[in-house]
């Protein structure tokens, strides 16, 4: 019975289908097939063939692509060193089936890590109706690369003919101005080069200086690196990362905080050494007197270590003010105005400074005391290229909220771009995401529309990036 059964609905449905086979417009366009391209074969090698280069050289890329049921667009090939972007070209392709073969440079760039490094290299190809497909270069057909050798020295070379030598530090990738140099006399911009032929860079060897607005090797003269602002204070040294590639300085401008000397202020039951209203330029130097361990009371982000008693100021120049907090060992910097433009303000709950842990008492505390409780309310820094930045301890349950004027009337409306980690609430608050665990993150800003004369109307995109503290 069973078997007469499926006989009979078999006999139905071919009944069905002729019937609705009578039916079909034969005339109706139908829309192309939403296809991918496939790509194959992808492969990297010196333009000899060898799987081992040093970079500057050429390399030979190849691939095949094809689409069974669209005709190709356009490819992209792209290099990464350490997920940043350091070589990208696209280029238009057509046909239903494509051969590549591509030769260019493995650039001598940025984060190019020390040893024999595999480069990430991936080809992304798109068709006429917009499906697309990318695929990486896999290890075994892809090519080792090494750094090219670098001299004991380097040359600043600027724009009104001095020359300056940069000696190789004990920092494997850092080249600085000997102790003594004069550079009263650089000029408003300069290059970094490897050879120096009289007063000009040699463009036989490296020679760095600015392409698309980032420090990079130029095979010809090109734009020069623009010196560095120091605020009328002159430099104490100058000097080059080539892991990097960024200019490293120290401003001839030195600030003291002494144990002994500064005004002692108790607020909330804790009692802090203050320092205020003082102007503290970017990499500026400051000394610390009558303190112990310096890594344990300063923030990472704000400060480079150089010696006992002195860090780099990593900030943006401004007038802050500084307090140390005596019970905690918290060395903490923020505005000394609090409803001046151009700032932002960070407060919440279940947060403290990225020194803490979690069981640290002295939280963050929201709306708190007109930020001037001192763990109220932190203030971030300003990075090279406009960001906003700040470290923070992070603990279950967090909210964050940010404001540009310590009023409350200033919130700042936000859009995660990192929403494992923090997600946005009622268009404003900064909540844990799902992939959040307790610890210490760096929260970047970027701001996508400005605020009015008020502070008013700010929007920023988030990104909630969790830190490991060194």
């Amino acid at each position: 019975m069973k078997r007469i059964f499926i006989y009979m609905m078999m006999a139905i449905g071919a009944a069905a289908a002729v019937s609705c086979a009578e039916e079909v417009d034969k005339n109706v366009e139908w829309p192309e097939w939403a296809s991918r391209p496939i790509l194959t074969d992808l492969s990297v090698s010196a333009t000899d063939g060898s799987k081992a280069i040093v970079a500057g050289e050429t390399v030979r890329f190849t691939a095949k692509v094809k689409d069974e049921f669209n005709e190709l667009s356009k490819y992209t090939l792209q290099v990464k060193y350490a997920d940043n972007v350091v070589f990208s070209m696209e280029e238009p392709v057509s046909g239903s089936e494509a051969e590549l073969d591509v030769e260019f440079v493995m650039p001598f760039a940025a984060y190019l890590s020390d040893g024999e490094f595999y480069p990430e290299i991936s080809l992304s190809v798109t068709n006429v109706v917009n499906g697309s497909a990318t695929l990486r270069v896999s290890k075994e057909n892809n090519v080792a690369l090494s750094r090219p050798s670098i001299p004991e020295k380097l040359y600043i070379v600027d724009n009104a003919g001095v020359v300056v030598e940069l000696i190789k530090d004990n920092q494997s990738f850092i080249y600085r101005t000997a102790e003594g140099s004069d550079l009263s006399k650089i000029g408003t911009s300069f290059h970094i080069a490897a050879k120096v032929n009289g007063k000009s860079p040699d463009y036989s060897d490296f020679v760095w200086g600015e392409s698309d607005g980032k420090i990079s090797v130029l095979s010809e003269s090109g734009t020069a690196i623009k010196t560095p602002d120091s605020s009328g204070k002159g430099f104490k040294y100058l000097g080059f990362d080539i892991y990097s590639f960024k200019i490293d300085k120290l401003v001839n401008h030195v600030v003291t905080f002494d144990r002994n000397n500064e005004a002692s202020q108790d607020q909330g039951g804790i009692t802090y050494l203050a320092k205020e209203r003082v102007k503290l330029i970017k990499d500026c130097e400051i000394v610390f007197e009558g303190f112990g361990d310096l890594k344990s009371m300063l923030q990472p982000d704000r400060f480079e270590i150089l010696s006992e008693k002195s860090a780099k100021f990593l900030g943006h120049t401004a007038t802050w003010s500084i307090y140390y907090d005596t019970a905690d060992n918290w060395l903490i910097v923020n505005y000394a105005d609090f409803h001046a433009p151009d700032q932002i303000w960070v407060t919440g709950a279940k947060a403290c400074f990225p020194l803490g842990n979690n069981e640290s008492t002295s939280e963050l505390k929201y709306l708190a005391g007109d930020g001037k409780h001192r763990v109220a309310t932190l203030s971030t820094i300003k990075d090279d290229n406009g960001n906003e930045r700040i470290l923070v301890y992070l603990k279950d349950g967090f909210v964050i909220q940010l404001f540009t004027r310590v009023k409350w009337a200033a919130e700042v409306a936000l859009n995660s771009l990192t929403q494992d980690f923090g997600v946005i609430v009622d268009g404003k608050f900064i909540n844990p995401g799902q992939s959040f665990t307790p610890g210490v993150y760096e929260l970047v800003l970027t701001e996508t529309k400005a605020d009015d004369a008020d502070g008013i109307g700010a929007v920023m995109d988030v990104s909630l990036i969790p830190y490991e503290l060194k």
